[in-house]
């Protein structure tokens, strides 16, 4: 509309019609008669808007991520991939970097930077088949097997 040279008034009354779910109900909330302008409300707009977005992350926050010692593989990287949505344009060899560095299990460690990923898809790839594993193990009884292993005292 501003392209084709619409007047203020027009895009104001316009504008409504084009907004949806919280956008509507912020604008229903405006004192009538505040705004004379096409630039007021759209600064108006995108105060209210941008101002509730969340604050992103520097790459040095996921760098203290860490496997704790009773937290599954499973648990980590859903753990790992919910802070990593916070970083502010995470570089995939920090990201690697960081995810393996929080890792407790020394197999999957080496497995990863075996075949040197170049993306974090691919180390999370590894972590999957991984997990993928353990379920199986324990699906088939292994895992039980093994737990009573690390809980018996005595030497087999």
């Amino acid at each position: 509309m501003h392209l084709q040279g619409a007047l203020d008034e027009i895009m104001c009354r316009a504008f409504p019609t084009t907004l949806k779910g919280p956008m509507r109900v912020w604008f229903s909330k405006l004192t009538p008669n505040t705004v004379s302008t096409f630039k007021e409300l759209n600064g108006h707009y995108v105060t209210h808007f941008i101002g509730g977005q969340r604050h992103r992350r520097s790459s040095r926050a996921i760098l203290n991520i860490m496997q704790r010692e009773d937290e599954s593989l499973k648990s980590y990287v859903t753990r790992f991939n919910k802070e990593a949505l916070l970083i502010n344009e995470a570089d995939d060899k920090v990201l690697i970097t960081a995810f393996t560095s929080g890792l407790k299990r020394r197999e999957l460690l080496f497995s990863i930077y075996k075949n040197d990923p170049n993306m974090m898809a691919e180390a999370l790839y590894k972590a999957k088949k991984y997990m993928n594993a353990d379920d199986a193990m324990i699906a088939g009884g292994d895992g039980q097997r093994k737990r009573e292993r690390q809980d018996d005292p005595s030497p087999n």
